[in-house]
């Protein structure tokens, strides 16, 4: 009886760890390197294992980036999409990408972005590198992520092909 009891308990509480949603905050600042004008923004990010993130923009009002299974949305400068990413190659390597860098499963993001994968630790934080091994007409050249001790990504910077790096910061 103690076993079965034991049992219960144990499947309970991995399905609750599971289900437990992380939100903090969190601030975005995407430079254009050709022109050098950085596009600063902020607002609230939700994130449940394995494939649930909303970042919900307060500035500016009404951006969002919704991934739920393999459906990504967002409204970006008024421009809104929605994309089946099982459907649609490129847009499933971000959503993954994206998904596996905050879930901290940055072997396979490298691995999707056929990046060499460099991992040091110094003072409490984790900074994974992941750099292209060639260039490609879109997606990344570079990915950084630092984790703090709680394995919580703290700071995220996506380099794109064409110039434009944004880096994330997150406040818990």
């Amino acid at each position: 009886m103690k076993k079965s009891l034991f049992l219960v308990f144990f499947v309970f509480f991995a399905w609750l760890v599971q289900a437990q949603t992380t939100e903090c905050k969190f601030t975005q600042a995407r430079t254009i390197k050709a022109s050098g004008k950085v596009i600063r923004s902020e607002g609230v990010v939700s994130y449940k294992s394995p494939d649930q993130l909303t970042m919900t923009y307060t500035d500016p009002a009404g951006e969002y980036l919704v991934i739920s299974g393999p459906m990504l949305r967002s409204n970006t400068m008024g421009q809104k999409i929605s994309v089946d990413t099982g459907k649609n190659a490129h847009f499933k390597v971000l959503r993954n990408t994206l998904l596996n860098c905050i879930d901290g499963n940055y072997e396979q993001a490298a691995k999707d972005n056929d990046a060499d994968l460099s991992v040091s630790e110094k003072n409490g934080i984790k900074t994974v590198q992941m750099k292209a091994r060639k260039a490609a007409p879109r997606g990344y050249s570079q990915i950084i992520m630092e984790y703090n001790g709680k394995g919580l990504p703290v700071r995220m910077v996506l380099e794109e092909f064409g110039g434009i790096s944004t880096e994330y910061l997150f406040k818990y």
